[in-house]
């Protein structure tokens, strides 16, 4: 595994997001600044323009930086407790910003 997968781990970058009271559970791995964030779908996606571009179109990679950090978790992530509201006002912006660019 690569050593960016391995820094994005050891800065709790990568983080299980639970919605309280929705049922909804997501991984997400924030940017170097937090200032977006990448929705994961674990072995299969991520929301970053890496895993588009050189996973997805031109399948020069198997996975993403952020793809690789999961891996190597293991699935042993922080995990975070969010109402709706900050869900809603704080995390979704953020990962909206990380579809875009």
């Amino acid at each position: 595994m690569g050593s960016r997968a391995r820094k994005l781990l050891s800065e709790r970058r990568l983080l299980k997001v639970n919605v309280e009271d929705t049922g909804v559970e997501l991984t997400v791995s924030y940017g170097g600044k937090y200032e977006r964030a990448y929705l994961l779908l674990p072995g299969r996606f991520c929301s970053c323009a890496s895993f588009y571009f050189e996973v997805f179109s031109k399948r020069a990679k198997e996975k993403c930086t952020h793809l690789e950090a999961l891996e190597l978790s293991k699935g042993e992530l922080p995990q975070i407790k969010v109402d709706w509201e900050e869900f809603k006002n704080r995390i979704f912006p953020l990962i909206f910003k990380g579809f875009l660019t």
